[in-house]
C-alpha cells in the first residue's frame, strides 16, 4: 500500500495508488481528503465532531481481464458534518468495476451532507460496472443523495469534435480525458489538482502506447 500524507492544519490529504483498507476517525472540524488512483478500496471513516469532512474521490481505468472494487462506509457521528464520494470509471475488454458506497446518518445528528456520484464510461461490449449505493438514515433533518450514470462516450460531443477538424481518436482521447480528470475538479488543494492530473496525463500515455482507444 503506498500512501502520501500532506497536513495543513486541520486538513488531511491523503494520495492512494496502491490497495488500502483502513480505518478513520475524524474531531471536530477536522478534514480528509482522499485522492485513489487505479486503487482498490475498503475504507471506513466516522466523522465524530462538528464540522468535520470527507472526501473520496477516485480514478480507476482498466482494460484486459483487470477488476476494481471499492467500498466506502461513512458514518456521521456528529451534526454539522459533511461527506462526498466521487468516482469514476473508464473500463475497456473485459475489465470490471464495483463500487458501493455507504453513508450513515446516526440519531440527533441533524444538518448532515452527505452525497455520491458514480459515473461509468464504457469502451467495449465485456466492460461492466456496478453501483451499490446504500443510505442508512435515522434522523430527519438531512441531506443526502446518490447518483449513478454508465454508458459510452457521446456521440454528439464525438461528431462535434470531428465538425472542427479532429479524427475520430483525437476526439475520444479528448472527451476521456475531461471526463478523468474531473476527478480533481474543484478539489480545495490546487497541489494535490496538479498530481491528478500529472497522473491522469500518465495514464494515458500507457492507453496510447497499448492502443487503449
Amino acid at each position: 500500500m503506498r500512501l502520501n500524507w500532506k497536513k495543513k492544519g486541520m486538513n488531511n490529504l491523503l494520495f492512494i495508488s496502491e490497495n488500502i483498507s483502513q480505518k478513520f476517525s475524524l474531531a471536530e472540524n477536522e478534514h480528509l481528503y482522499i485522492l485513489s488512483l487505479n486503487s482498490q478500496s475498503d475504507i471506513s471513516v466516522e466523522l465524530c465532531g462538528e464540522g468535520a469532512i470527507f472526501e473520496y474521490r477516485s480514478l480507476s481505468i482498466f482494460g484486459k481481464e483487470e477488476k476494481v472494487k471499492q467500498k466506502i462506509h461513512v458514518v456521521h457521528k456528529a451534526q454539522n458534518t459533511k461527506s462526498f464520494l466521487f468516482a469514476r470509471h473508464i473500463l475497456n475488454d473485459n475489465s470490471r468495476a464495483v463500487f458501493n458506497g455507504i453513508a450513515e446518518v446516526g440519531k440527533h445528528c441533524a444538518n448532515i451532507s452527505s452525497r455520491q456520484l458514480i459515473n461509468s464510461i464504457l469502451l467495449s461490449p465485456g466492460a461492466k460496472a456496478i453501483s451499490k449505493p446504500e443510505l442508512k438514515i435515522y434522523c430527519d433533518e438531512v441531506e443526502c443523495s446518490h447518483g449513478s450514470t454508465c454508458g459510452g462516450l457521446d456521440e454528439d460531443e464525438l461528431f462535434y469534435l470531428q465538425s472542427r477538424g479532429m479524427d475520430l481518436e483525437q476526439a475520444r482521447k479528448i472527451l476521456l480525458r475531461a471526463f478523468a480528470a474531473a476527478v480533481a475538479k474543484e478539489h480545495p488543494d490546487n497541489q494535490s489538482f496538479v498530481i491528478t492530473l500529472g497522473f491522469i496525463d500518465s495514464v494515458f500515455k500507457l492507453i496510447n502506447s497499448h492502443n487503449f482507444l
